[in-house]
């Protein structure tokens, strides 16, 4: 059984991996990996961790059969798609801008269950939309309209959270959440990186490949698929149980934390005073915006089980 403060430990440690993401992602990319290399690779070393662990816990995995056609093609288009607008936007924009940008997921989630569900919020999720909107504006006005990239940069880090929460609303079917966890996450894993593997092969084999410089190349590919992917999901699912979906949510707001940590400290990015304040109404309009039970997509509370 795990205790209290182990499970408040694993869960900072899951936020922690998951805001090293951009991080992991310039180290492989500053190790001559190319864009679709990065996806590709993350995904399948991830599937294989996952595989083995299956087979030494003497789990099956096999996916029932009805689901394999719909999980390949979400799996592929939103799952898939996320890490590549995220990986993209990356090259275009400071890397806390690109998390704390994605991290308002949940309010695009809300949205859309109030446009096709007919959902009616609670006021603690107006409220966190109107914090959440406010912060949107402060953490881009210092950046938009000075450069097209910049603007490029945002435009792909917010479709990148309508592509995750896509991929939420996939997820939180029925039939969905009652396959186990960490086959579910293999078959996701599996199916990406097949699919992303195509334009991977048609790129190595269409140019020239800049040169390999290993030490970072697989430093980052595994702190992507071990860190960013296999561990930080476990450590989240592994904090839920210990400590609760809500109070998990709050410390999962440690993610873009770490993420502006790791870029001004280890990357050396410049953000002005504005961003930081839209980047704590960010995270907090998003905790209120996922903390009432009422939400009609319970995987908002515990989005990192399967996380981008």
């Amino acid at each position: 059984m795990i205790g209290y403060r182990t499970g408040v430990a694993l869960t900072l440690l899951s936020s922690s991996f998951f805001g090293l993401m951009g991080l992991f992602n310039k180290l492989a990319r500053e190790g001559g990996l190319g864009l679709y290399e990065r996806i590709t690779l993350r995904f399948l070393v991830a599937a294989l961790v996952l595989f083995l662990v299956l087979k030494v816990q003497g789990k099956s995995t096999a996916l029932p059969r009805h689901l394999r056609l719909r999980l390949c093609i979400s799996s592929s288009l939103f799952f898939g798609g996320t890490s590549y607008l995220l990986f993209l936007s990356y090259t275009f924009i400071p890397t806390s801008l690109t998390t704390t940008l994605h991290f308002i997921y949940p309010l695009l989630v809300l949205i859309i269950a109030m446009a096709l569900d007919g959902y009616r919020p609670s006021a603690m999720q107006k409220w966190g939309t109107f914090l959440s909107l406010a912060g949107l504006y402060l953490a881009v006005r210092p950046s938009g309209g000075s450069s097209a990239d910049q603007a490029l940069g945002i435009a792909l880090a917010l479709a990148s959270a309508l592509t995750f929460c896509l991929y939420v609303r996939f997820l939180s079917q029925k039939e969905i959440r009652s396959v186990d966890n960490t086959l579910l996450m293999l078959h996701v894993l599996t199916s990406a990186a097949i699919v992303w593997a195509v334009p991977t092969i048609i790129a190595l084999l269409s140019s020239t490949h800049s040169p390999i410089v290993w030490t970072k190349a697989v430093g980052g590919i595994a702190g992507l698929a071990l860190l960013s992917t296999v561990l930080g999901c476990s450590f989240f699912s592994l904090g839920i149980r210990a400590i609760g979906s809500e109070k998990a949510s709050v410390l999962s707001v440690f993610e873009p934390v770490t993420a502006i940590l790791a870029g001004v400290i280890i990357l050396g990015e410049s953000l002005p005073q504005t961003f930081t304040v839209g980047a704590v109404l960010i995270m907090v309009g998003s905790y209120l915006v996922s903390r009432t039970k009422k939400v009609p997509m319970p995987l908002l509370q515990e989005k990192k089980n399967l996380t981008v």
